[in-house]
């Protein structure tokens, strides 16, 4: 069973797509699929895997799982019909903290297998250290 939240999936995705980079990799380089070991270029596809993790950690996500400000919905004393028509009976009101005053913000977290997203590419990168070093080793 694969657990995610928010954006994890994509680094499911990431995983999946260096697994096939690294045997498109293979292909290209030995197309005649010579004596070449697939773990080694599975691992170089894992290496990639895990810049692209990184990438979509570092850029993507710092917009998609930007801080948001805390509403809650109070009813309103009269109802009223907006512009549109409709007929408003609930308002959005920000939540403030109760000592200071400053309005609150909620960070959303992705994750997969409860691991935030930006850990991911290391996690992959690693992955992708040893597996190159054991197919190398077995020769």
């Amino acid at each position: 069973m694969i657990i995610w939240t928010r954006w994890g999936i994509v680094v499911f995705l990431i995983f999946g797509l260096s697994v096939g980079a690294g045997f498109l990799i293979k292909a290209v380089v030995s197309p005649d699929g010579g004596s070449a070991q697939s773990g080694v270029f599975v691992g170089i596809g894992f290496l990639l895997g895990a810049v692209a993790c990184w990438a979509f950690g570092k850029f993507a996500l710092a917009k998609l799982d930007a801080p948001r400000p805390v509403v809650v919905w109070q009813q309103l004393a009269q109802p009223y019909v907006n512009e549109h028509g409709i007929t408003v009976k609930q308002e959005a009101v920000p939540v403030r903290h109760p000592q200071t005053g400053e309005q609150l913000y909620s960070r959303p977290s992705s994750t997969l297998f409860f691991i935030p997203v930006r850990f991911w590419a290391y996690v992959i990168a690693a992955l992708g250290i040893v597996t190159i070093v054991v197919n190398v080793v077995r020769g």
